[in-house]
């Protein structure tokens, strides 16, 4: 089973796309940060549901906010969220798809509606957005974010691959050790800690 992560750019989204992304990011983070505040205060327990949080979000974006402050809370306990927190839609709420001319739109509800935006595919990413367009392999979440002006989203492709006469190897990014490599089969690994980048991030 070979994991590609792909990040994309949106091409020109419109003005009311980026207003209401912007706000989305907003509610993605207040919904968290309602979250933390009311655990840390006692105010309801981590049972907390969507009928809980008054905002105008889908509520499956709600309950994801839901289930990554409760990762949060229960590695860091009390967490402070900055102001540019991407917002994320699990797998089941968001598509993939190309209209007629051939471009690749991905499509996710924000809170007026759901919006489907063209992506820039450039040659590093076309396999796996093929696979995904083709259904030949699996999506993850969708996390939705701005860097400077541009809008971009990031997702993983799972899909089976054949590996015969090669070594694979697996990577994954994290805090506490912000980089964890092995080599299946060799008996060796690499663990980066993550110390001083979560203190950066704090």
């Amino acid at each position: 089973m070979a994991t590609v992560t792909v990040t994309a750019k949106f091409h020109n989204p419109s003005l009311s796309r980026r207003k209401e992304w912007q706000h989305t990011t907003r509610l993605y983070r207040d919904t968290k940060q309602f979250c933390i505040d009311g655990w840390e205060n006692g105010d309801f327990g981590k049972s907390v549901t969507t009928a809980s949080i008054d905002n105008g979000l889908y509520s499956a974006i709600q309950n994801q906010a839901i289930r990554e402050a409760k990762s949060d809370h229960n590695k860091d306990g009390e967490v402070r969220y900055r102001e540019s927190q991407p917002f994320a839609v699990n797998n089941q709420n968001w598509e993939i798809d190309t209209t007629e001319n051939g471009t690749v739109v991905v499509g996710f509800p924000c809170v007026s509606q759901w919006w489907y935006t063209p992506i820039e595919v450039y040659e590093d990413i076309a396999d796996p957005v093929d696979r995904l367009v083709e259904g030949d392999a699996k999506k993850t979440r969708l996390q939705v974010y701005r860097r400077g002006d541009d809008w971009y989203c990031t997702f993983n492709a799972e899909y089976d691959t054949d590996t015969s006469g090669e070594t694979t190897i697996g990577v994954d990014i994290g805090e506490r050790h912000i980089l964890a490599v092995t080599a299946y089969g060799e008996g060796e690994s690499m663990l980066v800690s993550g110390g001083e980048a979560k203190y950066v991030r704090r």
